[in-house]
């Protein structure tokens, strides 16, 4: 644009900050005292934008010719994948041993796990409760009469809590859940049983265990 006259002195508009011109006045181009000036566009937006050119056909022959960058389809497909593998993951890692309402009840009708009921009661509980449940220090468990409620679930709740006002500790930190199912399924097996001293009873019947 060397054809295009400077600005005569009269024409110049000095910067704000440094009194400096370096503005060319396009000749021809000045109606009602507007002037019209050619001022270059900023260096970096002027690499922008041939950065842009560049990488337009860069990555349109990517997505549609030579398949080197995915398509929203792939991406999404790739993500659903890695999803469903850290859900896989999360549930292996998640506790394995179900303790809700039915695994509860499936396990008292289960001959092992009341076996191996038997020997975590008589290791953790027959000291309070006595050896075939008829009670000690702590209440009956042979009989239709509980204190905390008596369905699978408020027994395991009460071998998980304890009952520290009672002096019973929770079970919680020194047997597993497994440890604890196997305890419940074995105190539900002590109903309708006569044990050799029973304890008077305590609490509320409850007929469902």
């Amino acid at each position: 644009m060397s054809d295009i006259p400077q600005k005569p002195p009269g024409d110049e508009i000095p910067d704000a900050l440094t009194g400096d011109t370096h503005d060319q006045l396009i000749a021809g181009h000045t109606y009602d005292g507007i002037r019209e000036y050619d001022n270059p566009m900023p260096g970096w937006w002027t690499g922008l934008f041939w950065v842009c050119v560049l990488f337009a056909p860069v990555y349109m022959l990517g997505v549609h010719v030579f398949g080197y960058v995915d398509t929203y389809e792939e991406d999404l497909a790739q993500g659903q994948a890695e999803l469903a593998a850290r859900e896989a993951a999360w549930i292996a890692s998640g506790p394995a041993f179900e303790t809700d309402a039915r695994a509860l009840a499936r396990y008292a009708d289960d001959p092992a796990m009341v076996a191996a009921g038997q020997e975590v009661f008589t290791s953790t509980c027959a000291s309070c409760h006595g050896p075939d449940g008829g009670g000690g220090i702590g209440p009956n468990l042979a009989d239709a009469y509980w204190i905390h409620g008596g369905s699978h679930e408020d027994v395991f709740r009460v071998l998980t809590e304890g009952v520290v006002s009672k002096g019973m500790p929770a079970w919680s930190d020194l047997l597993t859940d497994e440890e604890r199912a196997q305890a419940t399924a074995y105190i539900a097996s002590l109903q309708g049983s006569t044990p050799t001293n029973p304890k008077p009873p305590q609490g509320e019947v409850y007929e469902g265990i």
